[in-house]
């Protein structure tokens, strides 16, 4: 087609832009061709062909192009970074880097010229060269301060302004990085990986070799309890930016969280090593070194965190966590003046008031550690509320739904078995979980988020347990083989595993029809000790019906009455183990337990607390000692103030006094 037949130049590179929106590439290059027939030095036409050519392979024609629309028009440096593109998919690295080189001598405040020249530095291994240039990248941002605003919102968690601000930056700039990132990080933070994913991908394509990226990337493969891809994606942010601190704690979290607590320790030393002064690093390694049971090393990183940051009330509720940790005077006058600070984060706060509670507990004052507790969970649920209809509806459906959940439990032998331990968080499941993990044939994992994050999709999609009923014997199969291959990397070869996600209580219809050889322990305690010992705990993440009393009963009335209902379903497969029997009769109950789960009885189950394994729930500790009875009963030290639970607990609640 003739340029001139469509009214001009401009006019015919619309209607090439118009029929690839079309989707209709082919005609957009027929038109572009015309175009440079007529004017074989169009600049834009020589630049769209180029990258159209390089999208169908031909790069070296792509190459080509894009020389001839840089050489005729230097001023247009997007078509001299489009060049530099196709340069590196050509192999053309040096070359590549020397045209960017260029264009940041003519223009020194192009903020995407100097990120592209970091990515490229990056590439070639010049990782100082490119800290250097992504640096100049940042300063150059004609956006910067809305940046900074987005991150200063999202540190005070007010997600809404973070959004609107990352919105209009992109508005302006649709390839705008770190604006890219930063709405990825409201959808991980919002649980709503879809989007994160789609947004990180568009962020790995602006600048595939950022660490930043990359650290994004990790972190989500993390919530989505994908080990292997979470590793290397952590990896492969220390090998882009490995004098990077940052990209050596996220790989450091990527590790603690795939239970690999003695490599998270060395990417956390390497990190501090990098830049001592990192409180929330400190933090984090004194929580691996709790893991692996190094007690004296993790109070001494917990030290090390507050003394850099004296408001850092995470750090202080996590020698409360140690369960056994004792404060000073000096210690909680400190931690008053901590919670009074209405400048922290909402997270530092309330750990300040959840330390101060177990400090004045401890010192039997339990009037003022009750305020204590109480003025935590009130600053945790301003910003996360429980919504109990929507729980209590889900498990009225789940008690609605039909009854046929497969039959009996197929024995285990043809592969990997789970147990997977349920009920009330604090409830004695971590003590079970290390008594099963002492047995020569069952691995020890954590609370693994596995069936959560399907429900999660299903929810996202026809509703659940609706979706339940999409899906058929094949389907649940799939699901459960998907189940038994992501979980492969968080345990080793014996032919039983542990899941003590406390939540799945939830999902035993579920978990029965895609994993029919999985056992069922339902760990219960007297819930008004399990449901006090939930209200003063300060979960680091869900459990958001744990912050009121009343919440909390009501939601241990449903989780009683569910449990009633699946066992009455499935007679046999669920198997109730009491936390004070277990106490009180060790060796019969650990022989019951053993023996519903198919295993010949073993003495190092008795001796559990000899076993070395990785524990990273809030019960490390006690389950490294032997069992103790002093947890019993505790409740009634708070009787009067915990009225609201025992009202709302309904028909949990126990007859005895």
């Amino acid at each position: 087609m003739d340029a001139d037949q469509t009214g001009g130049v401009r006019e015919a590179f619309e209607n090439a832009r118009a029929l690839l929106a079309a989707r209709r590439p082919a005609k957009a290059i027929e038109q572009l061709e015309a175009i440079l027939e007529v004017q074989p030095a169009e600049v834009n036409s020589l630049c769209l062909l180029g990258t159209l050519r390089c999208e169908q392979g031909q790069v070296e024609e792509a190459v080509a192009l894009l020389m001839r629309a840089h050489t005729a028009a230097p001023g247009f440096h997007q078509a001299g970074l489009e060049l530099a593109r196709v340069l590196r998919i050509a192999g053309r690295l040096d070359r590549a880097i020397s045209v960017i080189e260029s264009i940041t001598v003519r223009a020194p405040e192009m903020s995407v010229a100097w990120l592209q020249l970091g990515d490229a530095l990056c590439q070639a291994g010049r990782f100082t060269d490119g800290r250097l240039a992504f640096r100049k990248a940042a300063q150059t941002d004609p956006h910067r301060a809305q940046v900074s605003s987005a991150i200063k919102a999202l540190t005070e968690h007010r997600q809404k302004d973070a959004e609107e601000i990352l919105r209009s930056i992109l508005a302006a700039d649709p390839n705008h990085v770190h604006a890219t990132i930063g709405l990825a990080t409201l959808a991980l933070d919002a649980g709503v990986t879809a989007d994160a994913e789609r947004l990180l991908e568009h962020a790995r394509r602006l600048s595939p070799h950022s660490d930043v990226v990359w650290r994004n990337i990790a972190r989500l493969h993390t919530e989505r309890a994908d080990f292997d891809a979470a590793i290397a994606a952590a990896t492969r942010g220390v090998e882009v930016g490995p004098d990077q601190p940052d990209s050596w704690s996220m790989l450091g979290n990527v590790q603690a969280s795939g239970l690999r607590p003695a490599e998270a320790r060395m990417s956390y030393e390497k990190s501090i090593e990098l830049k001592p002064e990192q409180p929330r690093v400190w933090l984090s390694l004194g929580h691996v070194l709790k893991t692996i049971g190094a007690r004296e090393l993790s109070e001494a990183a917990y030290h090390e965190a507050i003394s850099q940051d004296p408001g850092l009330g995470e750090a202080y509720w996590s020698l409360a966590d140690l369960k056994t940790y004792r404060f000073d005077d000096a210690q909680i006058e400190r931690m008053e003046a901590g919670a009074a600070r209405e400048d922290l984060p909402m997270a530092d706060r309330a750990g300040f008031c959840f330390a101060l509670g177990k400090a004045f507990e401890d010192r039997a004052l339990f009037p003022e550690a009750f305020a204590h507790y109480t003025r935590g969970n009130a600053i945790k649920s301003s910003a996360d509320a429980f919504d109990l209809d929507g729980f209590l509806e889900v498990v009225r459906k789940l008690k609605a739904a039909p009854a046929e959940l497969g039959g009996e439990r197929r024995p285990a032998g043809s592969g990997p078995t789970p147990i997977f331990i349920v009920g009330l968080p604090r409830s004695g499941s971590t003590l079970l979980e290390q008594i099963l993990a002492s047995h020569s044939q069952v691995d020890g994992t954590m609370e693994l988020p596995h069936i959560l994050n399907y429900v999660r999709e299903m929810t996202a999609g026809p509703g659940y347990p609706e979706a339940l009923d999409d899906l058929d014997e094949a389907g649940f199969r799939a699901l459960g083989q998907r189940y038994l291959d992501e979980t492969a990397s968080y345990h080793g070869d014996a032919p039983y595993f542990i899941d003590k996600m406390p939540n799945n209580f939830l999902h035993i219809g579920l978990i029965v029809r895609a994993l029919p050889q999985a056992i069922i322990i339902d760990a219960r305690r007297d819930p008004r000790d399990s449901c006090f010992s939930i209200f003063k705990q300060n979960f680091a993440r869900g459990q958001l019906f744990s912050y009121d009393l009343t919440v909390l009963g009501r939601y241990c009335e449903a989780y009683t009455d569910l449990m009633a209902h699946w066992s009455a379903l499935l007679p046999g497969r669920v198997l109730r183990v009491q936390y004070e029997d277990v106490v009180a009769n060790s060796e019969a109950e650990i022989a019951r337990i053993l023996e519903h789960c198919g295993l010949p009885f073993e003495p190092s189950c008795l001796r559990f607390y000899e076993t070395d394994r990785a524990v990273r729930t809030a019960s490390s500790e006690q389950v490294r000692q032997p069992i103790y009875s002093s947890s019993v009963g505790h409740w009634r030290h708070f009787e009067s103030q915990l009225q609201p639970l025992f009202e709302a607990l309904g028909d949990a609640q126990p007859s005895t006094p």
